[in-house]
């Protein structure tokens, strides 16, 4: 593979799958069979993915269904094989579209069910979700909800384990201490966060503590600590006032929130390794590198307002 674009394509989609979390085995198999395909087109003189048609698609198919064979054996590939790089295609036009690059639309039917493809909400969307949230208390907690688990990009766990003072509004700071692997970090948050946690805290939390609140920060609706089912129940809610038909027909939980932060972050250009020290994906050793983290994603945000 010559072209350069391609080879850059094929780096940043290899991040992007990393960073959304899909396996060792995803995030090798699927860009080395995308690079393929560069390599493919590079031969027929196709060297932008701009330039590529639904022509160029179904040749490809017919190549890889009628030519391409084995590197193992001397036989044609399998369904399951022809169907891991129908999939390479489809989430790398999936990747494509949520990072605003460009378009490239994938008509082809697979030789069998493919898995489903994560859901990534864009900008417009989230901030739909925060404008759904209602004016009473109910609505500060919806909103510290999303700040947590988009603006913060914590996992549903994490979230729920959080106790008051792991939320350090001074220093926009999140300590997770029960991460992943048991692995510790600090969460750097920006002025939006701040104030949204700022506000359940003052106006919300203490109409809902009781003796069952004890330290948790997100507190459910009896006065103790929030679950899972009530979070998933208030997303899916605000998701349904919002006036979006396309948002209100996809299918997300909690988790898409972190996808959506990571993506985000990764096509306004944060380095992978930021992105993935924010996401919990690797440990955090010194204040230095909190303060640095800190600096990075204040400086991605500071134009960004997410509500």
């Amino acid at each position: 593979m010559e072209t350069y674009a391609y080879h850059r394509y094929a780096e940043s989609f290899k991040e992007w799958l990393q960073i959304i979390n899909y396996s060792s085995s995803t995030t090798e198999t699927l860009p080395r069979q995308l690079q393929e395909f560069f390599t493919w087109l590079e031969s027929k003189n196709i060297t932008s993915v701009t330039a590529i048609t639904r022509q160029h698609i179904l040749q490809w198919y017919d190549y890889l269904k009628y030519q391409r064979k084995s590197q193992h054996s001397d036989t044609f590939l399998k369904s399951q094989t022809i169907n891991g790089y129908i999939r390479s295609l489809k989430l790398f036009s999936y990747y494509l579209r949520e990072t605003e690059q460009t378009n490239l639309t994938i008509d082809l039917v697979s030789e069998r069910p493919l898995p489903s493809i994560r859901h990534i909400l864009n900008a417009q969307e989230i901030q739909e979700l925060y404008q759904a949230a209602s004016d009473d208390h109910y609505g500060l907690r919806d909103q510290a909800m999303l700040s947590v688990y988009y603006g913060c990009g914590l996992r549903s766990s994490e979230g729920i384990a959080l106790n008051l003072d792991d939320v350090m509004l001074d220093k926009k700071l999140l300590y997770v201490r029960q991460g992943k692997g048991y692995k510790e970090r600090y969460v750097p948050f920006v002025e939006k966060q701040q104030t949204d946690f700022k506000l359940y805290l003052e106006q919300c939390r203490p109409l809902m503590a009781n003796e069952e609140s004890g330290n948790a920060f997100l507190l459910g609706n009896k006065g103790d600590r929030i679950r899972y089912g009530l979070l998933l129940s208030n997303l899916k809610r605000l998701q349904q006032r919002t006036g979006n038909e396309t948002l209100k027909e996809k299918v997300f939980g909690l988790h898409a929130l972190r996808h959506s932060i990571a993506t985000h972050l990764m096509q306004r250009g944060m380095k992978f390794d930021y992105i993935s020290q924010f996401l919990g994906h690797s440990s955090l050793n010194s204040t230095q590198i909190y303060t640095h983290l800190a600096h990075e994603y204040e400086h991605e945000n500071t134009t960004t307002d997410r509500r």
